[in-house]
């Protein structure tokens, strides 16, 4: 029974704690509640969310700057054959400018200058053969890209000499001329199975009939 009486006296005694500090009770929890929030705050930020969107816009940095900027390389018949660092829409013509320009020798008769050009595209520049070379013992060489014994040369043909090969069309043709000059001359007539369209079925056609 006492300690009930005791018990009592500590609840009325609490609660006329409450009664007489409700103003600065009140302050307290107010006081609490904000630094709860602060502190779920911090944690959400600190939660790998934050070093994520940062990195998600250094890349969209970098892309941006990427963007409208090709590589080409650039060889052959140029004053610098190098690679280079061109605006997206860039033509050929560009490219052999950014290289310093033509040399002397530089043949143009199968290249485009108009042509636009694309990122990681190589671009060669063929030149005119000299007399030493002309004078080989493939026979010198007459103008449409034949030789004297009617053989076909496959570095200097244009597209209607070409088409005279059996099995060469148009197409095949051109792609005959955009290869060499994509990769330079071509060093032997069996080279000219790199080219889309000819296998070896239509290389027995024309082996003997062909030179470079």
């Amino acid at each position: 029974m006492k300690r009930l009486i005791d018990l009592l006296k500590q609840n009325e005694a609490l609660s006329s704690f409450i009664n007489d500090n409700k103003g600065q009770l009140k302050k307290l929890l107010i006081v609490g509640v904000l630094v709860i929030a602060a502190l779920g705050v911090y944690a959400f930020a600190d939660d790998g969310k934050g070093p994520e969107i940062t990195e998600e816009s250094n890349a969209a940095e970098v892309e941006e700057v990427s963007n409208g900027t090709i590589y080409v390389d650039v060889g052959g018949a140029v004053v610098t054959p190098m690679l280079a660092e061109l605006p997206e829409g860039s033509r050929v013509e560009d490219a052999i400018q950014a290289a310093g320009g033509l040399t002397e020798d530089a043949d143009l008769s199968s290249i485009n200058r108009a042509e636009f050009l694309e990122d990681g595209q190589k671009i060669y520049i063929p030149a005119f053969a000299s007399d030493d070379t002309a004078s080989d013992d493939s026979g010198a060489r007459l103008s449409g890209g034949t030789d004297s014994g009617g053989m076909v040369n496959i570095n200097s043909a244009d597209s209607s000499t070409l088409q005279t090969l059996n099995g060469i069309g148009p197409a095949t043709a051109e792609k005959i001329i955009d290869y060499r000059t994509r990769n330079g001359r071509f060093k032997s007539i069996d080279e000219l199975k790199n080219v889309s369209g000819i296998g070896d079925k239509t290389f027995e056609k024309l082996k003997d009939y062909i030179i470079v």
